[in-house]
């Protein structure tokens, strides 16, 4: 994963919960256990597509259990060739 992603994903967590960083080191930890409901998922998803420019589907949202769910999910649609919205002429 890039390292902009990484930060990205660790900033809206960070955000979201009032964690500090090192609380998101066990790539392993359940979401849950971080204090990440199903709203604050939304809240994190939504910050992500903002920062990076991506859409990350319910399906995958509904997928996110750990930390390195979502890390992998965001990691994978930010990579993907597409990931970039299409700007439009005026």
């Amino acid at each position: 994963m890039s390292g902009e992603v990484n930060a990205v994903v660790l900033a809206a967590l960070r955000e979201v919960t009032g964690a500090p960083a090192r609380a998101f080191l066990d790539e392993r930890a359940e979401l849950q256990e971080l204090g990440v409901d199903s709203l604050a998922l939304l809240h994190v998803v939504n910050t992500l597509q903002g920062e990076l420019g991506i859409v990350v589907p319910d399906e995958v949202t509904a997928r996110v259990r750990s930390l390195a769910d979502l890390r992998q999910a965001v990691a994978g649609l930010a990579a993907a060739p597409d990931a970039t919205p299409a700007r439009t002429q005026p």
